[in-house]
């Protein structure tokens, strides 16, 4: 089951990391033309702009998927290391993936609600629809969910393996 779960995890993950790379370049790539047009050629191109920064949101939402796999992900570790006994940091950091999946069902269902509401909505720059815009934030609290639960998944056989 153990194998199992990592090997979903690791496909997720490389789909993650495709998605970072390419938003990551197009948003680059849509900075460089925003500049040579806007600077050079004297024609600014509004939606290159407003593009730009939904990319960038979006690399944000899902480097933080990333980070939370990595463990880079924002802590406070200074509760953790006050600990001495290994089983109390594995407590200790049970009680924080918990608090994750709380805060990303959260960020779902808000997320869902509002990618909903903006059905029909088209962006500014053409007929483009704001609800795939805003898709980024449930898709990124599942993928935190499904990240946080594997992780837990892992401290509680870790727990169990201790005893």
């Amino acid at each position: 089951m153990d194998i199992f779960i990592q090997v979903i995890e690791n496909k997720l993950m490389k789909v993650v990391d495709f998605l970072i790379i390419v938003l990551m370049s197009s948003l680059v790539i849509m900075v460089f033309f925003q500049v040579l047009n806007r600077f050079i050629l004297h024609i600014p191109a509004a939606w290159t702009e407003e593009m730009a920064r939904y990319n960038f949101v979006w690399v944000s939402l899902y480097g933080s998927v990333k980070a939370l796999k990595m463990g880079s992900h924002l802590s406070v570790d200074i509760l953790v290391e006050t600990m001495k006994s290994e089983n109390k940091k594995k407590v200790i950091n049970f009680i924080g993936g918990l608090l994750v999946i709380v805060f990303s069902i959260i960020l779902t269902v808000t997320g869902f609600q509002y990618m909903i509401g903006n059905f029909g909505v088209d962006c500014e720059f053409g007929p483009f629809p704001l609800a795939i815009i805003y898709s980024a934030v449930p898709i990124t609290g599942i993928l935190l969910i499904l990240v946080s639960m594997v992780q837990i998944f892992q401290q509680v056989v870790s727990l169990r393996g201790d005893r």
